[in-house]
C-alpha cells in the first residue's frame, strides 16, 4: 500500500503552486480556556476545574503544513490535580480541497505517575466549497478523544464555524470570527462522556494570520 500510495504523494507534491490558496493557512493564536472534568469511582462522583492558557501555531510552505501548541493546566481552587504542561506538533500536506495532519501530543506532570504520557494525534479535513468535513483523533491537543464535524466557511474569505460529534457520546464546536484584517476571536467549546469520565471545555483565544 505504501509502495503504491508513494507516486501519488510525489505527483501531488511536484505539482504545488506555492503562490495558490490552500485549504490551511498559516495562523497564529493565543487564548485562555476553563477545563471541567469530572469521574465516577465506586459510586462518587469527583470533579474539578482549571484554567487552561494556550497557544498554537501554524505555518504553511507551499503546502506542507507544520503546526504545534502548548497548554498549561493549573487547578482553580487549592487541592486540585497537578499543574500539568501538554504540548503538541503535527506535520502534513494541504491541498486546495483537503489536509492531512499527523503528529504526537506529549503531556508532562513531573509529580504524576508516568510523569509523561505520549499520544498519537490525528486530524483530516475536506472542503467541498462553503461546507466541508474534519476528523480528528486525539485532537486539539489531546484534549478531544475523537471527532466529527461539519465545517462552515469561511464566508467571502474571512471567519468560519464548527459543530460536530464527540465519541462516543458528545458535542464539539467553534467559531472564528473577524474583527480587523488578520486579526479575529476563535471561541471553542466540547462537552462530552468517555466511560466514567465526563468533560468539557470553554477556550476564547485571539487569533492572528488567515481567517481559519
Amino acid at each position: 500500500m505504501v509502495r503504491r500510495m508513494a507516486p501519488l504523494l510525489l505527483a501531488l507534491v511536484l505539482s504545488v503552486d506555492p503562490g495558490s490558496e490552500r485549504l490551511l493557512d498559516s495562523n497564529v493564536s493565543a487564548g485562555v480556556g476553563v477545563l471541567a472534568t469530572s469521574y465516577t469511582v465506586f459510586g462518587a462522583r469527583l470533579g474539578e476545574a482549571g484554567l487552561l492558557p494556550t497557544v498554537t501555531a501554524r505555518g504553511v510552505f507551499g503546502g506542507f503544513v507544520i503546526e504545534g501548541g502548548a497548554y498549561v493546566a493549573s487547578a482553580l481552587m487549592r487541592g486540585g490535580t497537578l499543574l500539568t504542561v501538554t504540548g503538541g506538533a503535527r506535520v502534513g500536506f494541504s491541498g486546495h480541497r483537503w489536509a492531512v495532519l499527523a503528529g504526537v501530543v506529549a503531556q508532562a506532570a513531573p509529580e504524576a505517575t508516568p510523569a509523561m504520557q505520549l499520544l498519537p494525534s490525528l486530524r483530516a479535513q475536506v472542503s467541498f466549497g462553503q461546507a466541508g468535513l474534519s476528523l480528528g483523533v486525539f485532537d486539539h491537543l489531546g484534549l478531544v478523544p475523537a471527532h466529527l464535524s461539519v465545517e462552515l466557511g469561511p464566508f467571502q474569505g474571512r471567519g468560519g464555524f464548527s459543530l460536530g460529534w464527540v465519541a462516543p457520546l458528545g458535542l464539539i464546536g467553534s467559531a472564528d470570527v473577524p474583527i480587523a484584517s488578520g486579526f479575529g476571536l476563535r471561541v471553542t467549546g466540547f462537552a462530552y462522556r468517555l466511560n466514567n469520565v465526563e468533560s468539557a471545555m470553554l477556550l476564547v483565544s485571539g487569533t492572528f494570520g488567515g481567517a481559519r
